[in-house]
């Protein structure tokens, strides 16, 4: 997209990106505390099944928004 200075994205779309920046910054923490808990402890799936939710879900939304 070329840069213009009246050029705004819709605000549904803003929104959507800052909730996804979100959700994918905590998903990033719950993989930190994975992998310090797989230095010594068994990750289940369950706890991969909700990271992988979270991405999945940020991906849907921003294809939605994006569409």
């Amino acid at each position: 997209m070329a840069a213009n200075a009246e050029y705004a994205p819709p605000k549904e779309l803003v929104n959507v990106m800052v909730q996804s920046s979100e959700k994918l910054e905590g998903a990033a923490s719950l993989l930190e505390m994975l992998e310090d808990k797989a230095d010594n402890q068994r990750i289940t799936a369950s706890e991969l099944a909700a990271v992988r939710c979270i991405v999945e879900t940020c991906a849907s939304d921003l294809d939605v928004a994006l569409s």
